[in-house]
């Protein structure tokens, strides 16, 4: 019986030193591995890093009929300081979009949700209906990716087949964020002046493009909603207008939720100062 628990012994130390060895073999041998997890970690959803250069002064929304008559604009009024004296270059992104919970209120009204029930998972699930991201639009294949947006039209189209009334979906507000956040390069540049001020070509900085004659005479401006943004420079402060276009159409809705992502651009990776996220459901049209 000695000579059993002795074997047994030995056999377990043997399994321990040979599991050991192997994760001992698995380490030094996954330098690529190690350095593809590093590398990984900038794909992250990143935080924001206070910068004691600069301080967002305040943030103001004004809701607005477009010129047009066939829609709103949203602008809004990101107001930034500079605390040193140089000039720094930074980039910003500012997305408007309106988004809902899933509850289908007039089935409620019909069945109402139990009130012994605390959780409501529709309730905490969000649906995005529409984007407008400044400087430039984010379509759907950009956030999902080439891939995963042909998996989403196949899922879909199996639906209509299965006789389903389904409809590819936009990606969630978190899911354009995190697109833009990793995407640093695409946001709209902008200096931030500090002692020497502005050259008188910089003051105003904007995408505005005006009427053509002949646009004049049918009364539209079709390149009106193509201005996105308005940049007011001046000595140690920055002030940034984005314009949030949405047309009138049937079942309408407005802007809901505003996000603004400030960078560095000096800073590749990990280069955001500024993420706050705001909402504005109770902002009436001012004209």
């Amino acid at each position: 019986m000695k000579k059993l628990y002795i074997l047994t012994f030995f056999s377990l130390l043997t399994l321990a030193l040979g599991a050991q060895d192997q994760g001992t073999t698995v380490n030094s041998n996954s330098g690529a591995t190690s350095s593809q997890g590093a590398k990984d970690i900038h794909d992250l959803y990143p935080l924001s890093i206070y910068d004691p250069r600069i301080r967002m002064k305040s943030v103001s929304f004004v809701k607005r009929h477009a010129d047009t008559g066939r829609g709103e604009f949203l602008d809004v009024l990101v107001e930034i300081e500079s605390r040193v004296m140089e000039n720094h270059d930074y980039a910003i992104y500012v997305l408007a979009a309106h988004e809902k919970n899933e509850i289908n209120e007039s089935e409620r009204k019909l069945v109402p949700y139990p009130a012994w029930r605390l959780y409501d998972p529709k309730k905490e699930a969000k649906t995005l209906y529409f984007s407008n991201v400044m400087p430039t639009p984010v379509t759907a294949k950009e956030v999902w990716g080439e891939e995963a947006y042909k998996k989403r039209i196949e899922a879909v189209e199996k639906l209509h087949w299965q006789g389903f009334e389904a409809e590819i979906p936009e990606p969630t507000f978190t899911e354009v964020v995190d697109y833009l956040c990793k995407n640093q390069p695409k946001a709209l540049p902008f200096t931030l002046f500090g002692e020497s001020g502005p050259t008188p070509d910089k003051i105003v900085v904007h995408n505005y493009i005006a009427q053509t004659p002949e646009e004049r005479k049918k009364q539209v401006h079709d390149t009106l909603p193509k201005h996105t943004y308005t940049i007011y420079n001046n000595k140690y402060q920055a002030s940034i207008t984005s314009h949030h276009y949405t047309q009138y159409r049937p079942n309408f809705l407005s802007f809901n939720k505003v996000a603004v992502l400030v960078f560095d651009t000096k800073k590749p990776v990990n280069g955001l100062l500024f993420r706050k996220f705001y909402d504005i459901s109770d902002l009436k049209l001012s004209n």
